[in-house]
């Protein structure tokens, strides 16, 4: 056991921990742009603006890369990552630099090509790294079509899944995983179309999510928390039967504490660990502006008057010479992250609740001990 946990908490973990200030989890949206206009997206209206024209670039991205510290977790976000034709070279100084151990990448599976190349590039080039293509299932065939706006997002999805699992026979670093949003349109099918994923898919992961944000639909929201409490029963239930080895069950185990941490953060209404965002947890936007996390906008659309702030946003890379570190020692991002904690801000943004329990020593040798 005393092996595992070493093997777990060195080196870059225990670094993080002891660097509470140093952020160990970026999630970078490549691009606010994409090619679907799906009812539950709380991002909607950035893509109905969106506009390649202020993206960062790969010149910029390697100026970015020059002042970020070492990374766990590397997330590309967006709209759709992959209709950034330079993805590559765009991820590329920052894999290099911050040599993170996870990069996680979701996807609407629509553009296959791109998607298949693009993963093959990164799994050639970095075959140390642990890549984590995430494609989104909300339902079979027309009900993924309905909710994601598109006739064809269904098949799309299931070719761009077919042809990178032959990719994963070359490549051990690769790992599929199945994102499901469960939502109002989907909640009567949702048991329906999880095992569907297990029976036909078979990822390496499943995971379903809590809808969140401002949906472009919003009668989408009307969910109720029992309904994911029920699902994430049933995913603790078959991830414990697959798992096994000590790293699968540790990851079961993480994905059961996060959605244990969700469903009761939402049924009690109040922050339960200590908010992460804005230390640990960044998120830079796709013109270098950046943020806490993505939710604080949305939980509060007009900051309080005694922080003296029009917004949340942390600073401008492109304005800081693109040096993260001149955003994260000035006084407003001071103010933010001291609101965030003082406030008790709390939602069911997965990604944060993450971040809460992997970046928290205490909940984390909990989690692996029950791993064991």
């Amino acid at each position: 056991m005393e092996e595992k946990l070493r093997g777990l908490l060195s080196p870059g973990l225990l670094t993080s921990w002891l660097n509470p200030r140093s952020p160990s989890y970026l999630i970078y949206f490549v691009t606010a742009r994409c090619n679907l206009a799906c009812q539950t997206c709380f991002y909607w209206q950035e893509i109905e603006s969106a506009s390649p024209k202020n993206e960062l670039s790969p010149e910029e991205t390697e100026k970015i890369a020059r002042t970020l510290p070492r990374l766990i977790q590397l997330t590309i976000s967006g709209g759709e990552p992959f209709l950034r034709e330079d993805l590559f070279p765009l991820l590329k100084p920052l894999i290099e630099k911050t040599r993170p151990l996870f990069l996680s990448i979701p996807s609407n599976g629509t553009l296959t090509e791109r998607i298949v190349q693009t993963t093959e590039l990164l799994a050639v080039h970095y075959p140390w790294l642990s890549l984590n293509l995430e494609l989104s299932l909300d339902g079979i065939s027309e009900l993924h079509n309905q909710i994601r706006g598109k006739e064809s997002a269904f098949s799309d999805l299931l070719k761009s899944f077919e042809e990178l699992k032959k990719l994963k026979k070359k490549y051990k670093n690769l790992r599929l995983a199945i994102l499901t949003l469960l939502n109002a349109l989907n909640q009567e099918k949702i048991f329906e179309l999880l095992e569907y994923i297990k029976a036909k898919l078979n990822p390496d992961r499943m995971e379903v999510l809590f809808i969140r944000g401002l949906a472009r639909n919003p009668a989408t929201q009307n969910l109720s928390i029992e309904k994911f409490k029920q699902v994430s029963g049933w995913l603790d239930k078959e991830n414990s039967q697959a798992s096994k080895n000590f790293i699968d069950r540790l990851r079961a185990e993480l994905a059961k504490q996060k959605r244990k941490l969700i469903i009761e953060t939402v049924a009690q209404d109040k922050m339960l660990l200590p908010c992460k965002a804005g230390r640990k947890l960044l998120v830079m936007e796709p013109d270098g502006k950046v943020r806490a996390c993505e939710m604080l906008d949305c939980i509060y659309p007009h900051p309080p008057a005694q922080l003296g702030l029009d917004n949340f946003l942390l600073g401008d890379l492109r304005a800081e010479n693109y040096d993260l570190k001149n955003i994260l020692k000035s006084d407003r991002a001071k103010k933010i992250l001291k609101f965030i904690l003082q406030s008790h801000c709390h939602c069911s943004y997965e990604c944060a609740m993450l971040a809460n329990l992997v970046f928290s020593p205490s909940q984390m040798i909990k989690i692996s001990l029950k791993a064991v």
